[in-house]
């Protein structure tokens, strides 16, 4: 007896009725692999017949055979497990039908046990493909996904409420093909995605799922510079303020303002030295000038390649001196990151509609007439903290499940595994700092 329980703490079985007797591992092949087989017995004496509920009197229900079964069993070292466990047969002499003992390792009519099944679970949390896991688990690749297909339906939005704060975005799944998905803007908690990011599909996905009452306690939504968005969420959303995210405002402007030194770097590119010179200047030294000007160093001189030993202001005004168009268009970029930073929208707004001077780039034009666009919806992210930070970091996990699965053709399955993914990644507890002991020599 103390071998089965021994056996049964290593193979993390708690079902008593299953005895273990000396010797019972031995090694051999399946399917032209090396494997381990652990022989087991299942036996016990049952209450009642399953299949007429006849109760036990006496000898009215008796032991009638064996059946033997081969069950998958988590890998044992470098091997793969399985159990052959031969089941106790019953007779019933009421209804003269049989029936076979059963055990909770495994579900009616299955050869995998839940502790498999769970450690498929565990290993579909993390950044794995379906095929690594199925070789770590030793099952096939269609169990994998059918262990996560089955768990993903409790993660299925059925009839919740919409939380008050919401954010939108999209991603990247297939070849010309974008994914839509939405989230609590407040906890990081995915909400759902959707195959395609259509206003129709929108539209329809959030008039079937949730009714018109719960769509107008939404407060915000947050979303980036997608014109579609706004629209949809003005026919959904009837209270809903629109927030445009911080970060997009930012990168819109620096990209302008990239694409300007750009522009302005190439007419340096002659057979010139000394234009090849500023060429090479405005080449190697491209973040100083997208750089905001409060973070740029005015005291601390060092040595830079190009120039020599200079201050990062130093640099930036003999850059700028170079053309004049460059110049007028670094003061411009800087005074809207200047407004955004204070969060100014009255500073912002004067900058967006006073009139374009003829040396401010096209590209910083055509940034500064989408902002004057979305002018009422910047004003909301100013007034709120709220932005779009957390669906952005699930959109790069998610990029990284598709990576490392090479891609997934069936978007249902792709979706059951970022569900999973987020819903089953366990969260890291936060270790409390110690504090630091301080040694006094004797």
């Amino acid at each position: 007896m103390s071998i089965s329980n021994d056996i049964r703490k290593l193979l993390d079985i708690q079902d008593q009725n299953i005895d273990f007797e000396e010797n019972c591992v031995h090694d051999g092949t399946f399917k032209g692999k090396p494997c381990k087989f652990v022989n087991a017995r299942l036996t016990y004496e049952p209450a009642y017949c399953p299949k007429c509920d006849a109760p036990k009197e006496g000898a009215s229900i008796y032991k009638n055979g064996h059946q033997k079964s081969r069950i998958t069993l988590p890998m044992a070292g470098t091997c793969a497990t399985y159990l052959v466990l031969n089941k106790q047969r019953f007779m019933c002499r009421a209804c003269q039908r049989s029936f076979t003992a059963k055990t909770p390792i495994v579900t009616p009519h299955a050869f995998i046990t839940n502790t498999v099944k769970a450690q498929i679970l565990m290993k579909a949390a993390e950044a794995q493909s379906i095929t690594a896991i199925a070789n770590d688990c030793q099952v096939s690749h269609t169990t994998v996904q059918r262990v996560i297909n089955e768990e993903a339906k409790r993660f299925k939005q059925q009839n919740k409420k919409l939380p008050h704060h919401l954010s939108f975005d999209e991603f990247k799944y297939a070849k010309g093909r974008m994914a839509f998905e939405y989230i609590n803007v407040e906890t990081g908690e995915l909400l759902d995605i959707l195959e395609a990011r259509t206003s129709r599909a929108i539209k329809d996905h959030f008039r079937t799922h949730y009714q018109l009452k719960d769509r107008r306690r939404v407060e915000t939504v947050t979303i980036d510079m997608n014109a579609g968005y706004v629209s949809v969420i003005q026919a959904l959303f009837p209270n809903a303020k629109i927030i445009i995210d911080r970060f997009h405002l930012v990168q819109l402007i620096s990209r302008a303002m990239n694409k300007t030194r750009i522009q302005v770097m190439n007419r340096f590119k002659t057979s010139n030295n000394e234009d090849m010179k500023k060429y090479r200047r405005l080449k190697a030294y491209w973040k100083l000038l997208l750089k905001k000007a409060s973070d740029v160093s005015m005291t601390t001189y060092k040595y830079y390649r190009l120039f020599g030993q200079r201050l990062e202001s130093a640099i930036i005004d003999e850059l700028l001196s170079y053309d004049d168009t460059l110049r007028v268009n670094y003061v411009l970029y800087q005074n809207l990151l200047r407004a955004m930073d204070q969060q100014d929208h009255q500073a912002l707004e004067q900058l967006l509609t006073q009139p374009c001077l003829q040396a401010t780039s096209t590209h910083l034009r055509t940034s500064m007439k989408t902002l004057r666009k979305h002018l009422p919806y910047i004003k909301h992210s100013f007034d709120y903290t709220y932005s779009n930070g957390r669906i952005e970091g699930m959109n790069n996990k998610i990029k990284v499940l598709n990576r490392v699965a090479y891609g997934y053709r069936n978007f249902t399955n792709y979706k059951n595994r970022i569900l999973l993914y987020f819903k089953l990644k366990p969260v890291s507890p936060s270790v409390p700092k110690q504090k630091k002991t301080r040694f006094i020599a004797a």
